[in-house]
């Protein structure tokens, strides 16, 4: 781990952000289901949830058109972390390699706090494709270390169909998967100041969470000893991502990940803080939109701090 202060990242030693730079996936979201929907909707949804979330959270990960889109944004007092990689939709389906920005806006790095940086990673997938994913992450470390930034890098577990296991085996392997992300990219040569991690669990496997009970793999007592077994051994400061969770799961897995015992830095989170609010913003006044953000997305926050 580089020795890099991160503290402007945090909020009472606590790292509680805010993603919003979802691309393409966010604005087919709300294509989907709001008529008439304008390229402006897409950037109107994301500057109300930051207009009225900023001041709860430590920090704020956006993309580059988002952050472009507006000049409000170059003023904000929370800190931004900038997402340094071209639309996730835009990859290269076979190997799944991360796409760096098609756009040149290294000029304006020196505006962020932090940069973010995502691979799609299976640790059995193959090695000559697993080894250029790591180049291309050290490549990523070189930049930061050029524009002296923090380096918060996402690891994201993916079903690899050519490996010859089914789905049902790719879950049960999921928690070695997790380790392997955190012992691996923990090490001094990828210079990666913060680990944007998953749980080493599924929500739908825990019995207690919000689910059908179809699987039921996993007691609370048993995530816990997951969390234990995956990261009591501390190195490099990590964060939970929600990973498509729903707020309720998310809330319960900072809870076990607390009563655990794990020393983690706290969460990086972005759909189960908004996503319930698409539908309104798609379906209702902007008034009934922003009442939702200010009251029900506030609230979420505050829940999540207070858990870590």
């Amino acid at each position: 781990m580089k020795n890099k202060n991160i503290e402007h990242l945090l909020k009472n030693n606590k790292f509680c952000a805010l993603a919003i730079d979802q691309g393409t996936s966010l604005k087919n979201l709300i294509k989907n289901k709001k008529k008439n929907f304008l390229t402006e909707d897409y950037f109107n949804f994301k500057k109300y949830i930051i207009s009225n979330l900023s001041d709860y959270v430590s920090s704020i990960l956006f993309d580059y058109d988002t952050y472009i889109n507006d000049t409000i944004y170059k003023n904000l007092e929370t800190q931004k972390i900038i997402a340094y990689e071209d639309d996730a939709y835009n990859i290269e389906n076979l190997e799944k390699i991360t796409k760096l920005p098609t756009k040149n806006f290294d000029h304006l790095l020196n505006n962020f706090g932090a940069l973010k940086f995502f691979m799609y990673y299976n640790p059995d997938s193959n090695r000559f494709i697993n080894e250029k994913k790591k180049l291309l992450i050290i490549k990523v470390s070189e930049i930061c270390k050029n524009y002296n930034l923090p380096f918060l890098f996402e690891p994201l577990l993916y079903f690899d169909d050519s490996l010859g296991y089914n789905i049902e085996e790719f879950y049960k392997r999921k928690p070695q998967h997790v380790s392997y992300f955190y012992k691996e990219f923990s090490k001094l040569k990828y210079s990666i100041d913060i680990i944007k991690i998953e749980f080493p669990f599924n929500e739908f496997e825990v019995k207690g969470f919000d689910n059908d009970d179809s699987y039921n793999r996993y007691s609370f007592k048993d995530c816990e000893k997951l969390l234990k077994d995956t990261f009591m051994d501390f190195s490099t400061p990590f964060v939970f991502l929600s990973a498509g969770m729903n707020f309720n799961n998310f809330y319960k897995s900072l809870s076990l990940a607390k009563s655990s015992g794990i020393n983690f830095l706290g969460f990086l989170c972005g759909r189960a803080i908004w996503y319930d609010a698409i539908d309104i913003f798609a379906n209702s006044d902007q008034e009934m939109f922003i009442n939702w953000i200010k009251n029900e997305g506030k609230n979420r926050i505050t829940k999540l701090i207070s858990v870590i």
